[in-house]
């Protein structure tokens, strides 16, 4: 009978130990790979010489993502601003990058100086500016420039040597206005080191333009003309609040000059002036 009762009790221990491993080889969700039983020797070095065994991996068992919280949710600073941006912001959006400098609803004031060449003599004019800016691509601006200084040009001096009369008119002062239209914008990039900004407009307008006409020998005649303009010029950006422009422009009109005999005679006038200009805004921009 103890015999008996021993047996049971053997029997019961091995069912229980054989359960206790089916058990943990049905649930194992590490595939079969188990850690080594004595934690100091998984924290021991491999001896030298000796390859350190890779636990076998299981082609069958399903595979987990590990996502990295922080990176998943650490958007960039122009993903952010993207998703915020209103319609006032979306306006300065017209290139790859944002545009740092607006001109939309500012005024424009500035300082011309620069030379018109004529056909006798060029001229030194000086002037000032000011615009006001619609928004980024369309202004209307207005303009005074002054001839102060002139002076004889090659080919009136060859014509004095030839004893030839000469017949010259030459600008006086021009005020009007005209349309601006910015069409371009962009940077640059000047030895890798410097990055301006510039942009690059056109302009047609209308000017009063007065010239002064004169010969040897002969009275001057001061000329009141209407003057159409077409000009371009391309910008840069000094900052957020000034820039820098060359100003190609050529002014067409129907002027006078005296003749040799008396009275005078009419023609067509064009004369090409070269300026460079500096302008501030406003109001400022931080």
């Amino acid at each position: 009978m103890k015999h008996s009762k021993l047996v049971a009790l053997t029997l019961a221990f091995f069912a229980f130990v054989s359960f206790q491993v089916f058990a943990d080889d049905l649930f194992d969700l590490d595939g079969g790979a188990s850690g080594p039983e004595d934690p100091a020797a998984a924290e021991a070095p491999a001896e030298e010489g000796e390859a350190a065994a890779e636990a076998p991996q299981n082609a069958d068992a399903p595979k987990t993502a590990q996502l990295d919280v922080n990176a998943s949710a650490a958007d960039s600073e122009s993903e952010k601003e993207l998703r915020d941006l209103n319609v006032e912001k979306k306006k300065q959006i017209k290139v790859v990058q944002k545009k740092e400098f607006t001109k939309d609803k500012r005024f424009e004031l500035g300082i011309d100086i620069g030379f018109a060449c004529g056909d006798w003599e060029d001229l030194l004019a000086v002037g000032i500016r000011a615009a006001y800016h619609f928004n980024e691509y369309i202004a209307l601006q207005a303009r005074f420039l002054y001839g102060a200084v002139s002076w004889e040009n090659e080919t009136l001096k060859q014509a004095k040597e030839a004893d030839a009369y000469v017949a010259k008119s030459n600008l006086m002062l021009t005020a009007g206005a005209s349309a601006v239209f910015t069409p371009f914008y962009g940077k640059l990039s000047v030895f890798g080191d410097i990055i301006p900004k510039y942009d690059l407009n056109a302009s047609v307008g209308v000017y009063y333009y007065r010239t002064v006409a004169e010969g040897e020998g002969v009275k001057k005649m001061n000329n009141n003309n209407v003057a159409f303009q077409v000009g371009f010029a391309p910008r840069i950006f000094l900052g957020k609040n000034a820039s820098l422009s060359l100003n190609f422009d050529w002014f067409i009109m129907k002027d006078k000059r005296p003749k040799q005999e008396g009275g005078s005679s009419a023609y067509l006038k064009s004369d090409f002036l070269f300026t460079i200009n500096a302008s501030m805004f406003l109001p400022f921009a931080k």
